[in-house]
């Protein structure tokens, strides 16, 4: 299995070490540590790696001190995930730093075509304070990028996923794309809690969807388990969140549309606050 961590060198990002390393520990395999170091240009003046001035203009040395800087911390973001590891007695997983200099998200996209990673971690929210979904950066990554991603966000404390929300609007991929979380989260042995949301209590249709649905995985081997339920509501951002604390969930995950997904599956009731108010991870996959 091969995982591109996506950081901004920030203490924050810290959180997302222990799942990689979690994901890799028993089959083995690589992570890439990447970072686009050219990010604090596109995402604003509080993001420079070393708490650099940004006041000034982007002179030849100040771009030669970024360098230097950037390529400091990821020395240092390497060595401590190395540690990490070894602390752990695992030495099956191979460490590789990528950093390069330009936009964030094209970077990011490109190493993904290249390398093919399994999976992408990233933090959801970086230096400075700016909330990673509010920006086009992750929204665009998101929907572009084939590699599943899993969002965690800042100042969470690791946790196994085990009890997972998994939200259909009963896609054509819905099967391909639960298989994945089983695959993906396989460590864990995960619940996972398929659930849709309908205000029509008299909706026959979806009813249907769920029990076809549900009617697969009595024939599938997985390893975990799986639950299937409609959630009647005339408020669905409400629902969700009593859900999710109701079933102590650790993880919730989606399909993400190229446009309006979030609106897409809860019919312009939910919108993307409301999975980043969870404060939980978030796992996504791009529509095919």
């Amino acid at each position: 299995m091969k995982i591109i961590l996506s950081t901004d060198f920030s203490e924050e990002n810290k959180v997302l070490l222990p799942y990689a390393i979690d994901f890799l520990k028993d089959a083995g395999g690589e992570i890439i540590i990447f970072h686009a170091y050219m990010d604090n240009v596109f995402v604003g003046s509080n993001s420079y790696p070393g708490n650099m001035d940004t006041d000034n203009y982007f002179t030849t040395e100040l771009l030669v001190e970024l360098e230097k800087n950037s390529l400091q911390l990821m020395e240092e973001k390497t060595r401590y995930l190395i540690d990490l590891i070894n602390e752990e007695g695992v030495n099956n997983i191979n460490v590789r730093p990528i950093l390069v200099s330009g936009d964030p998200e094209e970077e990011l996209i490109e190493l993904s075509k290249k390398e093919n990673p399994d999976l992408i971690l990233m933090g959801t929210r970086g230096k400075g304070g700016k909330r990673f979904l509010e920006g086009s950066l992750v929204k665009s990554v998101m929907t572009k990028c084939d590699v599943p991603m899993l969002f965690i966000p800042e100042g969470y404390n690791w946790r196994e996923s085990k009890e997972v929300v998994y939200a259909t609007d009963f896609s054509d991929n819905d099967v391909v794309t639960i298989d994945r979380i089983f695959e993906i989260l396989k460590p864990y042995k995960p619940h996972i809690h398929v659930i849709h949301f309908l205000e029509d209590a008299e909706n026959h249709k979806e009813s249907i969807k769920m029990e076809k649905l549900e009617h697969i995985y009595l024939e599938k081997k997985f390893e975990g388990e799986i639950h299937f339920q409609l959630v009647h509501t005339n408020n669905a951002p409400q629902a969700l969140k009593i859900f999710c604390e109701r079933n102590d969930i650790s993880l919730s995950s989606f399909i993400a549309y190229r446009k309006g997904f979030f609106d897409f599956i809860f019919k312009n009731n939910i919108d993307k606050d409301t999975f980043l108010n969870l404060n939980i991870p978030m796992l996504t996959f791009k529509q095919q």
